[in-house]
């Protein structure tokens, strides 16, 4: 009987752990990442990695700290500013994205889809 107390005391704890964390990601979640936002440039939490939307190109960017990359809607490919995002309000340096031969590691988290 002792046992089965103590059991019944753990699988209580257990269970009240799980929901109070099920709870507290629940409710940091919707307030990142689950706030519609309207039309124009922002940013997005999804999965622990920060996104950003352009209005321009409408297509999502992300970096690594050392490169850009954009989403095509099936996979992350590495950006060569080709396109809207980056030609203004944004300091190059001196980065040169790299030649096509040069082997990147590419982001493999997904992207906030609606």
């Amino acid at each position: 009987m002792r046992n089965l107390k103590k059991w019944l005391a753990a699988a209580f704890v257990v269970a009240a752990l799980v929901g109070t964390l099920a709870l507290v990601e629940s409710v940091s979640t919707k307030s990142v990442v689950g706030q519609e936002i309207g039309p124009g440039d922002h940013w997005r939490n999804h999965a622990g990695h920060w996104s950003l939307w352009n209005e321009a190109d409408r297509r999502w960017y992300c970096t690594d700290g050392r490169h850009w990359f954009y989403h095509n809607g099936h996979e992350w490919r590495l950006y060569r500013f080709d396109r809207h995002f980056g030609r203004t309000g944004f300091v190059h340096g001196n980065y040169v994205p790299p030649h096509e031969e040069v082997k990147i590691v590419l982001p493999r988290h997904g992207i906030f889809i609606r």
